[in-house]
């Protein structure tokens, strides 16, 4: 079938990209770059790819675009965008001219740098030739014609200049908008194939992916097998699209149905037992959605403080500033009174003098009052007469020391007060040891209660003995006599309260006390009696003690007794201290207005700043509540989001400790209840009742999805009812589903098995060098295989019996393999197919051949695989012309190139290639057409470090007939001087 429309790319321009200052290729002849290694001569050829599919940045690269260098090295996203777009000078053109229906068109696709690894697109319909200018310019002092930037070049600029001439100019970011444009194939509509350069049958991400992995074919001829699995595998999935034999739907659910049929019964049985916990569940709901609104009202409360607190600090502020401009007025008058106050220096040093005398007074006073308080219900003068007696039994002590005679009367009166508190030790333990008889344990509460209100002594007896009866019934009458009025008695007439406190004794303290008495005296007594015999420095250290006891009683003595006179030594040294002020007052008349005047001011100061300092513990007593609130925000997201939208409060609330904690123990309730909500519905979910949603196992989940899980719980019971009639037409509409599921299957593998019958068909009468014909195997997955061949063998659609469990384990093995865990549910065919291989017979040969054939002549079957792919993505009676590149000439023996060039260019292709200046004439020769593109560089490059030029045409090996219409062209002028036959 003829092409009546033909698209060819015809030039590519790069400019200050892939290590050029300015590169000018054509595309459309069978062409050699020549140059030195890494000067970007694979760059050149790569950066097509970018025309060709519709992207906007570089993520993803590896996956896009696939750029590697000659050993296999794959750039990234970074250096991919650093090596085509390192400067904003960088711009990438292509050149497209159409044939339609025997008219011609021309438009460029311009590429630029864009921001975050991303780049734009102009269109414009206008030649290269006619835009060629707004990138580089040669200037007449140029007599080399190498060419130089164009100053000020920017996007912005091009865009506009363009436009001007070309109403059609357009700018595109848009991916869907860049598939349009490019994949048009609207052949009758000029406007629609604008802008297009490879018509596409349906522009349908599949296509577009299949037409990514055909060009990453022809970019790299000698690509893996796995490679061209990859673009086999794209075709046969969009082709599988058409037709209704796509794998659409979920095995692992389909898996899963075969267990969720048998535990059914048992879900339905246990929701009819956890009925008493849903009743619980919808009681609490009940009760939550009645304090719902507290969290509103907390919102009203925290807004009303923030603002309370925002009118309380700027009052603080505003009596701070009170504050400094009183004390800037107070300041020159304190001056005044300073330098006048000097001449009273003299009335106040008496003044002093006055003070230090109150002040020591004072001293002894409070000294001689701490003593006297030290004695809790004592007089002064009984305390004076403990004192003596101190004093005197100490005098004893030192003169019993000191002289025989005393020792004798002191030992006499140790043995007596022995012998007394012996007496009274043994009436304590007498009271001990008969406590159980105390009348505190045989008497009522209310009779001890009237006995200790007359005597507090009374409720301390202890008869020794259990109470007779009649000892009993006489204190009982006793006590009728008294007529209990509440908080008083009545003994006919006479009122007297009740005492609220009542006497206790510590029996084993007083014991103990005596203990320590006769135990001190009996060690006095002992150690006078041994005195004589004691070392003299011993008794001198007792007699110093009680001499420092004694002049301690002593002082305690005179702080005590001299405590009136102090007091009345005091008015006096006041009455001084007044005399003196009113002298000064008398003579500083001059002061008294300056003194009125700080005095109001600093009255002023004073209330200012009790203005400010009730401010500021309004403004503390709001910030200690703010942090309170601030506490229970946060423990309640709910809370903080909706502070989040509103900033007014709705209804004005009062602000108090009292009403927060009432607001916060609510919230505390409903959280309680929420809790308990939740706690509920998780249990749910957890039994598979509800289905589990994430959220409501988050710290604080959504309002709706509470409510949502309720009503879905809700519903469960509601429609229980009716579950059993469900699972009963479930089971049956899984059993037909099986024969569906293994249907689509079958066709997926059927598909495959067509696609390839197809390519082979397309294969024959192919030749490839020596090879005459040549067959083409797609090689599934054996797991896939091997599953419809079990399939094909058990599998009986119309048998009664449930399919076997070695069946679903191995259709669970398939979806593992093929569906990863349930990430998709299709079947795609990238997983499917692994290998694309080829058999082949050479001439004069029978048999097929399997082994691996040469790199040129596995290339040559690539590309006419390519050929017959791209034919089935192509829309009908279109012809696109495309360069396949083979980045390295010499991996192919010159002796192929005659056949290899001819049977590409028969192909619709057009060879690109790389070599090195050291390639052979003769394979330079043959190809025809090359560039030496490290030969020139640019005096004036955009950026200095790319300098390099190729432009202005390839040069070319041209026969007899040509050379004479080469001579008539200028650049013949290139070759004078040149002792060499063309």
């Amino acid at each position: 079938m003829s092409h009546q429309f033909n698209f060819v790319l015809k030039k590519l321009v790069l400019v200050d990209s892939a290590g050029f200052c300015y590169s000018e290729i054509e595309l459309d002849k069978h062409t050699i770059l020549l140059g030195e290694g890494n000067v970007g001569k694979s760059s050149l050829l790569n950066c097509i790819r970018l025309f060709l599919l519709p992207e906007v940045n570089f993520n993803r690269a590896k996956d896009k675009f696939n750029f590697k260098s000659s050993n296999g090295y794959e750039y990234d996203k970074n250096e991919s965008f650093g090596h085509y777009f390192p400067s904003k000078y960088s711009h990438l053109i292509i050149e497209v001219e159409k044939v339609i229906a025997g008219k011609r068109y021309t438009h460029c696709q311009i590429l630029n740098r864009g921001k975050n690894l991303s780049f734009e697109r102009i269109f414009t319909a206008l030649p290269y030739q006619e835009i060629q200018h707004l990138f580089w310019q040669v200037e007449k002092e140029d007599e080399h014609n190498i060419g130089s930037r164009v100053e000020k070049l920017s996007t912005q600029d091009v865009f506009t200049k363009i436009k001007a001439k070309d109403k059609h100019c357009i700018s595109v970011r848009d991916p869907q908008k860049l598939k349009d444009l490019m994949y048009a194939r609207d052949i009758l509509s000029e406007t629609e194939m604008r802008y297009s350069l490879f018509p596409l049958n349906d522009a349908s991400d599949e296509n577009v992916e299949s037409l990514r992995a055909l060009i990453l074919m022809l970019f790299d001829m000698e690509t893996s097998n796995e490679g061209v699995a990859k673009a086999v595998a794209n075709i046969v999935e969009s082709e599988k699209k058409e037709t209704s034999d796509a794998l659409n739907f979920d095995i692992q659910s389909f898996l899963a149905a075969h267990d969720s049929l048998k535990q059914e019964d048992q879900k339905l049985t246990d929701i009819e037992n956890k009925t008493k916990e849903f009743e619980a569940l919808k009681s609490n709901f009940a009760k939550y959605s009645e304090l719902s609104e507290i969290e509103s009202r907390f919102v009203d409360f925290y807004l009303c403080l923030s603002s309370n607190l925002k009118q309380v600090s700027e009052s603080v502020t505003t009596s701070a500033n009170k504050i400094k401009d009183l004390q800037q007025q107070l300041s020159p008058i304190t001056e005044q009174v300073k330098t006048i106050s000097q001449s009273l220096f003299t009335a106040n040093a008496n003044i002093k003098t006055a003070e230090q005398s109150i002040s020591k007074t004072q001293k002894d006073i409070d000294k001689g009052e701490s003593e006297l308080s030290r004695y809790a219900n004592m007089s002064q003068q009984e305390v004076l007469e403990l004192l003596d007696e101190e004093m005197k039994d100490t005098q004893d002590k030192i003169q019993s020391l000191k002289d025989v005679n005393a020792r004798r009367v002191r030992i006499k009166k140790l043995e007596a007060q022995v012998a007394q508190n012996k007496i009274t030790q043994q009436n304590i333990e007498l009271e001990i040891k008969n406590s159980e008889f105390a009348i505190q344990k045989q008497l009522p509460n209310d009779t001890l209660e009237l006995l200790n209100s007359i005597n507090q002594r009374l409720v301390l007896a202890n008869p020794g003995k259990e109470l007779e009866k009649h000892e009993i019934d006489a204190i009982e009458n006793f006590r009728g006599l008294f007529n209990d009025q509440g908080y008083l008695y009545n003994f006919w007439g006479q009122e007297f309260k009740k005492s609220n406190t009542r006497m206790t004794r510590d029996l084993q303290r007083e014991l103990d006390n005596v203990v320590s008495e006769i135990n001190a005296d009996l060690s006095e007594k002992s150690a006078l009696e041994r005195q004589d015999s004691e070392n003299p420095l011993i008794v001198e250290k007792k007699l110093q003690e009680l001499d420092r006891e004694l002049k301690a009683i002593a002082r305690e003595k005179t702080a005590i007794s001299e405590l009136n006179h102090n007091v009345s030594a005091l008015k006096v040294y006041n009455k001084q201290l007044s005399d003196n002020q009113a002298v000064i007052t008398e003579f500083t008349p001059q002061i008294e207005s300056l003194l009125k005047r700080q005095a109001e001011l600093s009255e002023q100061i004073e209330f200012e700043q009790q203005q400010k300092a009730a401010f500021s513990n309004e403004q503390t007593e709001l910030f200690t509540l703010q942090g309170s609130a601030n506490g229970t925000k946060q423990a309640y997201p709910k809370i903080q989001k909706q502070l989040d939208k509103q900033d007014t409060f709705n209804n004005p609330v009062t602000v108090t400790p009292e009403y927060l904690s009432l607001l916060q123990n609510d919230l505390q309730q409903v959280d309680h209840l929420r809790a308990q909500i939740l706690e509920g519905l998780r249990e749910f979910a957890r039994d598979k009742f509800i289905d589990l949603d994430n959220d409501l196992f988050s710290p604080s989940p959504m309002p709706s999805t509470i409510y949502q899980a309720y009503t879905n719980v809700k519903q469960i019971y509601d429609e229980l009812a009716g579950q059993w009639q469900l699972l009963k037409s479930k089971t049956r509409s899984h059993n037909e589903s099986v024969s569906n599921y293994v249907d689509i299957l079958e066709k997926n593998f059927e598909h495959i098995s067509r696609f390839e019958n197809q390519l082979n068909r397309s294969f024959e009468g192919i030749s490839v060098n020596d090879l005459t014909q040549i067959e083409v195997s797609i090689h599934v997955d054996p797991r896939f295989k091997n599953l419809i061949s079990e399939i094909q063998k058990s599998y009986n659609e119309f048998s009664e019996q449930a399919l076997s469990e070695q069946f679903y384990l191995r259709l669970q093995a398939f979806s593992n393999a093929f569906f990863k865990d349930g990430e998709r549910n299709k079947l795609v065919m990238s997983d499917v197919i692994k290998k694309v291989s080829y058999r082949v017979k050479k001439d004069g040969h029978d048999s097929w051949q399997t082994k691996q054939q040469s790199t040129s002549t596995t290339a040559l079957i690539n590309l006419k695989l390519v050929r017959i792919l791209l034919a089935k993505l192509r829309a009908d009676s279109c012809m696109v012309k495309l360069p396949v590149i083979m980045d390295e000439a010499a991996n192919i023996n010159v002796n192929q190139y005659e056949w290899l060039l001819r049977d590409i260019k028969d192909s619709g292709f057009y060879l690109f290639t790389a070599g090195t200046h050291s390639s052979g004439a003769e394979l330079v020769h043959m190809i025809g057409n090359h560039y030496d593109v490290d030969a020139l560089k640019t005096a004036k490059p955009y950026t200095t470090e790319r300098a390099r030029v190729v432009w202005d045409g390839p040069q070319s090996f041209y026969d007899e007939d040509s050379f004479e219409s080469f001579v008539e062209d200028d650049q013949i002028e290139l070759l004078e001087g040149v002792n060499e036959t063309i």
